[in-house]
């Protein structure tokens, strides 16, 4: 076992430190360190003035050879600090058990402390065993001056790194759907529990349960399985509820962030996946932009592409729609759509689902799909800039797929949209969020809409960024230049 500790130029006064059982009476904490721990080697921070104070001194004539010291500039500019954090990295190796001491650190030091210990656990794999603070203020009797038998009580802050895992996993739970960190802090905290027990003898019963299910969760959902990722999350939101009680009680970061978890986990379940109907393709749909929100983008196309077969099982009346053959005969009539539209040729077959409409968004999708299953090995291969801005588009073409109309056919209407009906008077920037929500609701969703009416240009820029991904087709349309096309959709 190795120490890291500091000493500072101050006039320390001789208390007896109490750590558990342990206490060691002495005016230096770096000198209780070493004689309450069995230590190999204690390296003690100290800058060029603390290396000639008489503690020091003291310190080097008490410990001996146990003693090493590094010398640390003091910590007023970034590049010191920086250079105070790798001194103290470099003192240990892979694999090390280390006690950490800040009793005596100043100034910013206790937080570059916190700082190396993180990055010593997460990248060396080095055991912080102790984060130790000898609370003067808090000694008892507290007198002034104190006298040698005052007891001064040693706080392990070791529990502070267990709060940062804690927050590690939230983060990667809630960005990226990953729940491996917070099921391995879960079952951690259920396992000690029942080992040690509590105070009244109470110990968890439902902890390790939520976590098995948010691992099951994260699991499915990084493996592109929908169905499962339905029927867990069912599951999960009664497991979080029924253990509410006990994570507040013992696993209180997360109880903190339970209500955001469950939101998360109960816009992905539906207890009847395996049921087709408009319901759960909505649902998958969901899933859907929940990966485009997670930055999953390969996860969103594959999903999309089956969610396609998906719908038109549906449309065919087909109960047996997770039959293997069966869906690769409907890609089949999907890919032959698709050709005879690339050929410009009319389509053929008895299926009323089947539109050109439908055609061009199967085409578009499988091309997107293919590009990203052959990892980019051709020499027409997108970059991952463009998939990712072709993916955000996803959602809108579907959206209007599940509402039976794949796309708008020419002999509909297109919805227009006259900018001046947004606002009143004069266009005001600070007011654009509520200009952009109307506009959005008079565009619908996988429609032609046309852009008309008097209004600024960064309005016109606004509501036109704002609808890409909504509608099919947007153009701009004034008594001088008639229709101009400003993107289309449904030629991707």
């Amino acid at each position: 076992m190795k120490a890291l500790s500091f000493l500072g130029r101050g006039n320390y006064q001789t208390v007896t430190y109490v750590f558990g059982e342990r206490s060691c009476t002495t005016s230096l904490f770096p000198e209780a360190l070493a004689r309450m721990f069995p230590l190999e080697r204690l390296f003690l921070f100290v800058t060029e003035e603390a290396r000639k104070s008489q503690g020091f001194l003291e310190l080097r004539e008490r410990l001996g050879d146990l003693l090493e010291a590094v010398t640390i500039p003091e910590g007023k500019s970034e590049e010191e600090l920086w250079e105070i954090f790798a001194r103290c990295a470099a003192c240990l190796k892979e694999g090390d058990s280390v006690v950490l001491d800040i009793t005596h650190a100043f100034r910013s030091l206790p937080l570059i402390v916190f700082t190396v210990s993180a990055y010593l656990r997460k990248v060396m794999k080095v055991e912080v065993q102790h984060i130790l603070y000898g609370a003067y203020e808090a000694r008892v009797p507290r007198r002034e001056p104190p006298q040698p038998e005052d007891c001064v009580p040693v706080f392990d802050l070791a529990v502070l790194l267990d709060l940062l895992d804690w927050l590690s996993g939230v983060e990667a739970f809630l960005a990226r759907s990953e729940a491996g960190i917070l099921a391995e802090k879960l079952r951690i905290t259920h396992d000690r529990l029942n080992r040690s027990g509590t105070v009244n003898g109470e110990k968890p019963r439902k902890i390790k349960r939520v976590a098995g299910k948010l691992e099951e969760l994260s699991k499915a959902l990084h493996l592109s399985r929908p169905l499962d990722v339905m029927e867990i999350a069912s599951l999960l939101l009664p497991e979080l509820e029924e253990a509410k009680a006990e994570l507040s009680r013992w696993a209180r970061p997360f109880a903190v962030v339970l209500e955001k978890v469950a939101q998360e986990v109960g816009r992905l379940a539906e207890e009847h996946p395996r049921s087709l109907s408009e319901e759960s393709l909505g649902r998958q749909l969901e899933l859907i932009e929940h990966y485009l929100e997670k930055g999953l983008v390969v996860q969103a196309v594959l999903l999309a592409r089956e969610w396609v077969v998906s719908w038109a099982c549906l449309k065919d009346g087909q109960d047996f729609w997770l039959n293997r053959k069966y869906r690769e005969g409907v890609e089949s009539i999907l890919g032959g759509m698709a050709q005879q539209a690339r050929d410009r040729k009319a389509l053929s077959g008895q299926k009323s689902w089947m539109t050109d409409a439908l055609a061009r968004e199967w085409g578009w999708l499988t091309q997107l799909r293919n590009d990203i299953a052959h990892c980019g090995m051709s020499v027409s291969a997108k970059g991952a800039q463009s998939i990712e801005s072709k993916a955000k588009v996803i959602p809108g073409k579907l959206r209007a797929i599940l509402a039976s109309v794949p796309g708008v056919s020419p002999s509909q209407e297109p919805k227009v949209v006259n900018l001046e009906t947004l606002y009143d008077g004069v266009a005001k920037l600070e007011l654009l969020p509520q200009y952009l929500e109307k506009a959005r609701e008079l565009a619908g969703e996988g429609c032609d809409v046309v852009l008309t009416g008097q209004a600024p240009v960064w309005l016109y820029l606004a509501v036109a960024h704002a609808l890409h991904g909504k509608a099919r087709r947007l153009y701009y349309s004034s008594p001088v230049t008639g229709e101009v096309l400003i993107f289309d959709h449904a030629a991707l």
